[in-house]
């Protein structure tokens, strides 16, 4: 593995669990799968989404989505100006952005977060 194919890896985290595999070593993930997994987990650990649960102010939403693409486009690894969210589903958000290995998109369950 060289130093570029390290430099986005993390430990594969599913169900806020380490995914291991069968002999028992955390499972890897590089590029892509890594940025978007750190995106999850900084929208997860901000709050914003538990702030929101039964939440019917439209208002409410509008700002923290806004809070939210602030947030992801504060990451190095984000094309500033790239960030778009579908919050119309108000139990599921959809985030889509580009980043320095491609696009990300990814869905979270707001009622999942609490």
């Amino acid at each position: 593995m060289t130093i570029s194919d390290s430099q986005w890896q993390d430990i594969l985290i599913t169900d806020r669990d380490i995914t291991l595999d069968p002999a028992g070593i955390p499972e890897l993930v590089i590029h892509r799968p890594s940025i978007t997994q750190d995106i999850v987990h900084m929208i997860m650990d901000s709050g914003l989404l538990i702030e929101l649960v039964g939440e019917r102010s439209q208002s409410k939403w509008a700002g923290n989505m806004s809070r939210i693409e602030t947030l992801v486009e504060d990451d190095t690894r984000i094309n500033p100006g790239t960030i778009q969210i579908n919050w119309s589903n108000r139990e599921r958000i959809y985030l889509f952005a580009e980043s320095i290995v491609g696009d990300i998109e990814v869905g979270i369950d707001v009622e999942g977060v609490a």
